[in-house]
Formats: structure tokens, C-alpha cells, sequence
């Protein structure tokens, strides 16, 4: 299932080489998400880490300052082991507002 949505990203990071004989060609971007309301016992925003087809699609947004506001594309897949969601498309819109700085 392929899922489109506007997200604030805080970070993202990449690797792209050779580790013990074998290629990698990785990436991943850190998106700011909304704790569950119906909790009593949390409040705010988390940070959480989603996986990238590939290095290539973060490279072009690392010239960049985050946090950015950008609309991502989400493929959600369900497998034995649980559910699995990848970035596979990022188009950022434009720099997300800073935090404010603690007191």
C-alpha cells in the first residue's frame, strides 16, 4: 500500500560502500510524528527513523538545513515478522520552523 504524506524532517543520513566484501547502498531520514492523543502517558512529538529505498534519494536533501518540511511518499507492507514502511519518493517544500529554544 502506497500512503502520501506532508512531514516535518529533523534529519536523515546515508551510506553508500563496500563493508566486507559485500555493496551497500543505504539511506534513512528522521521524521518528526505526534504521540497517540488517547495516551494519558505521553504528550507532544517523537523523532522517528524510516528506512529509504536507497542513497540516493537522501543525498539531494542533505545540501540542505533541516528540519524541512517535505511530502513523502510511504510504501507499507505487512510480512510475518510485522509491518515494514519505506520512504520511496521525497519532495521537500520548504524549511520547517525551528524549535523554540529551551528556557
Amino acid at each position: 500500500m502506497h500512503v502520501t504524506q506532508r512531514v516535518v524532517i529533523k534529519g536523515a543520513g546515508f551510506f553508500k560502500g563496500v563493508i566486507e566484501g559485500i555493496e551497500h547502498n543505504t539511506g534513512q531520514v528522521f521524521i518528526e510524528e505526534a504521540f497517540d492523543s488517547t495516551k494519558e502517558n505521553y504528550k507532544g512529538f517523537r523523532t522517528v527513523e524510516y528506512k529509504c529505498t536507497d542513497s540516493e534519494l537522501v543525498q539531494p536533501i542533505m545540501a540542505g538545513e533541516f528540519p524541512i518540511t517535505a511530502e513523502v511518499d510511504l510504501e507499507l507492507s505487512a510480512t510475518k515478522r510485522g509491518q515494514t514502511i519505506v520512504v520511496k519518493r521525497i519532495k521537500p517544500i520548504e524549511a520547517a520552523r525551528p524549535m523554540p529554544k529551551a528556557a
